[in-house]
């Protein structure tokens, strides 16, 4: 009977902390420094994919790092162009939003000095910059969920 009873009390103890840590307000805390964690990650690891973007397909149109400033941009003119020799049938009007900066894109890559990649390199090239991508939005939605979260 006293077995019982401890095995009573110790099961009333679990329930009891199982109840404490459901509705703890520490709990909500955690989940926030966790997040601010990833989005630390987060933050490392799409500048390194997107520097490597940009020495790899910098190879090929070195003159595009001097034209656009931001890794998404980046990626996303990429991705729509490939090759340098298509840049000038591209539209790129709902990615960067400036005529004058599609133009001057579009003439300079007319007249790089960058070498030649072969297709395999650029499947290489458009999958990282997936990635930037990818990694890019959801960082976007970890920090809307942080800002309502706080």
């Amino acid at each position: 009977e006293d077995g019982g009873l401890k095995s009573m009390q110790l099961g009333l103890s679990h329930s009891l902390s199982r109840y404490k840590l459901k509705f703890s307000a520490d709990k909500v805390d955690i989940m926030i420094v966790q997040a601010i964690g990833l989005l630390d990650d987060l933050d490392k690891e799409i500048n390194i994919y997107a520097m490597r973007v940009r020495e790899w397909y910098g190879w090929h149109f070195p003159e595009m790092a001097k034209i656009l400033n931001d890794n998404m941009f980046y990626a996303r003119c990429v991705l729509r162009m490939g090759m340098r020799i298509n840049c000038k049938n591209c539209d790129f009007s709902d990615i960067l939003a400036d005529e004058v900066v599609e133009s001057t894109l579009k003439k300079t890559a007319e007249t790089s000095m960058g070498t030649e990649i072969s297709e395999m390199d650029l499947m290489n090239i458009k999958s990282l910059c997936e990635q930037v991508i990818s990694l890019s939005e959801y960082r976007l939605q970890l920090f809307e969920y942080l800002k309502n979260r706080m």
